[in-house]
């Protein structure tokens, strides 16, 4: 009897202690997350780009967090973090081509909160958008260039995902 009453009470203290979780941990390329708990759905899309979603509604299209991998993203010929010092700011990177730089620009720093985040050795490129989809690109510990992407996390949200990065 002082058995079954205990796995009880433990039973009882474990699911309080999971429901007070407000955040679960997604694993991607090699590294951990902390992303918000109680996803409706989480699927995985072994394709090209390795797509990683987690949804918090059930509506199509709203409320996810999604982890790609970008095998074809084009820097114009010059290196990711010179690519994206070009794409934020008005000085002319020269190893980079306009054309990229400029498509980059049009597609993902006007109207957006964009800039840079550093954190324990790593560099995040922000771009933060009030109306629609916000991304943040990074390379993984195995060097590949990742691009997390949410139509409802704001600065703070990415951050708590970003701040538990890390390495398995």
């Amino acid at each position: 009897m002082k058995r079954t009453a205990l796995l009880i009470g433990l039973v009882f203290a474990s699911l309080s202690a999971c429901a007070q979780t407000d955040h679960i941990t997604a694993a991607y390329s090699g590294m951990k997350f902390q992303v918000p708990s109680s996803p409706v759905i989480v699927g995985s899309l072994g394709a090209n780009n390795d797509i990683l979603l987690i949804k918090y509604s059930e509506t199509i299209g709203e409320k996810y967090i999604s982890f790609s991998i970008e095998n074809t993203f084009a820097t114009g010929n010059c290196e990711r973090s010179d690519f994206f010092e070009a794409a934020l700011s008005e000085k002319e990177i020269h190893d980079c081509g306009r054309g990229s730089v400029e498509s980059f620009k049009s597609v993902f720093v006007e109207g957006a909160d964009a800039g840079i985040w550093e954190s324990e050795g790593k560099t995040y490129y922000h771009f933060l958008s009030d109306q629609n989809t916000s991304f943040v690109f990074f390379e993984s510990d195995d060097g590949n260039l990742i691009k997390l992407e949410s139509d409802f996390l704001n600065a703070e949200g990415f951050l708590n995902v970003l701040g538990g990065a890390s390495s398995p």
